[in-house]
């Protein structure tokens, strides 16, 4: 009896314990996570409000690149994964196409910059020339940016998790990293800050380079007639994706802007780094998905179906068990880490880890549509919570403040996972 009672704890974490790939993944993933954990108190108490809260913009605009690709990354997914199974396709057109288009649109957007340089440096949202500056730097180093996004998508389509962790690794750390070392140093130029992530993304695209191009290379040989894709079918499966792409980052970091272009950067320090603190958490159930992604893909249907209905199962008891203790944990830990009192925290922490437990539970059905091809339906989910949610946020943070921008996020968060395990159900049916 006791045995059956305890199945929902032990089913998920003995799942995720023999699935190697999930373990690459978590070092990829809360690697960085760690690394956050001991720079973040250095760097908030060795630097002003100001500098804390801009620099959890540039963060947010730095994950905010992946709008630019055009939802090329998960494309690259979900045809490196079919290659497994199907290899009358030449997956070197494909990634050649992807980079193509990503480098044009790099251009287009650095050119229109160009343009409306004066008008940007004009916005409250930019209190002085390093903070204008800072963005700007992340801007023209877009391609970089992009084409590491395209060649990691690439490596973990094709299960090559070790690979495409080590660079995650390297790439996201350095975003703690960085600011650390350089206020260490004696540097709080936020434009030094934003030109050493593009050194280091950089450094890492490289490495990617040097790991994937003889493998896909070698695949390439080996097919005596590939069939080339055209470059139609990788859009019309990235320009879907391109609509999640888009607003998905602007749902999750919308409360940040909004906050900030109301009240000021340095109003929503404190708020920031609880999000991200409580927000990374989500990696453990996204680190689990990723790895059972590509098999999503390349199984038969009625297969791909099964390991859907059983790993979302899993998914949603380790969600609530991780929040559940999230929820009791982090008022306490936020508090000693930051050094506030218990009474600033303890009410947007416990509401974020109720969010955020379904916003983790939402991985699994959107990694079988991705899986299954179907970022149409994607969309249709995501653009529902957009023009619900969007409205409430502004009134919400003009009327109630921090408190109501979390309320209205939570509510985002419940929506996202119904209407995602919805649209996952209409494609089982």
């Amino acid at each position: 009896m006791f045995q059956d009672r305890m199945t929902p704890v032990i089913s998920p974490i003995r799942a995720a314990l023999r699935n190697r790939f999930f373990l690459w993944n978590l070092f990829g993933n809360i690697g960085p996570l760690l690394i956050s954990i001991a720079s973040i108190p250095y760097i908030y108490h060795n630097s002003s409000k100001e500098y804390v809260g801009f620099i959890t913009i540039t963060w947010a605009a730095i994950g905010y690149t992946g709008l630019f690709d055009f939802g090329l990354s998960r494309a690259l997914f979900y045809f490196s994964s079919l290659s497994k199974r199907n290899n009358d396709f030449s997956l070197t057109d494909v990634v050649r196409k992807s980079v193509f288009v990503s480098l044009l649109v790099a251009l287009f957007v650095n050119i229109v910059l160009l343009l409306i340089t004066d008008d940007l440096a004009k916005m409250d949202m930019f209190r002085n020339q390093d903070q204008f500056e800072s963005l700007r730097i992340i801007i023209f180093s877009l391609p970089v940016y992009l084409i590491s996004n395209l060649l990691k998508s690439s490596l973990e389509g094709l299960e090559l998790f070790k690979e495409a962790n080590i660079f995650k690794f390297v790439a996201y750390a350095s975003l703690f990293l960085c600011p650390a070392l350089l206020i260490f140093s004696g540097n709080t130029s936020l434009s030094a800050v934003c030109i050493s992530y593009g050194i280091v993304r950089l450094i890492a695209s490289v490495y990617v380079m040097l790991k994937l191009f003889p493998l896909i290379s070698q695949s390439h040989k080996e097919v005596s007639r590939s069939v080339r894709v055209a470059i139609g079918a990788i859009l019309g499966f990235g320009g879907w994706a391109t609509v999640s792409s888009t607003i998905s980052p602007l749902m999750v970091y919308g409360d940040r802007f909004t906050i900030a272009y109301f009240s000021g950067a340095s109003s929503i320090a404190v708020y920031a780094l609880l999000q991200e603190m409580i927000g990374k958490t989500i990696l453990l159930s996204s680190s689990y998905v990723t790895a059972i992604q590509p098999k999503l893909a390349y199984l038969p249907a009625e297969q791909s179906c099964y390991v859907y209905k059983i790993e979302k199962r899993n998914i949603v008891y380790f969600s609530i068990l991780a929040y559940i203790g999230c929820a009791i944990a982090s008022p306490f830990a936020i508090s000693l880490w930051l050094q506030v009192s218990i009474q600033e925290v303890i009410f947007l922490a416990i509401l974020m880890s109720v969010g955020f437990m379904f916003n983790s539970m939402a991985q699994a059905p959107l990694a079988y549509l991705l899986a299954r091809g179907h970022p149409r339906r994607v969309a249709y989910s995501h653009i529902t919570e957009a023009v619900i949610y969007f409205p409430l946020l502004i009134v919400a943070v003009i009327y109630y403040g921090i408190p109501g921008a979390a309320t209205v996020g939570v509510f985002r968060q419940i929506l996202d996972y119904g209407l995602l395990s919805w649209q996952a159900q209409r494609q089982i049916d």
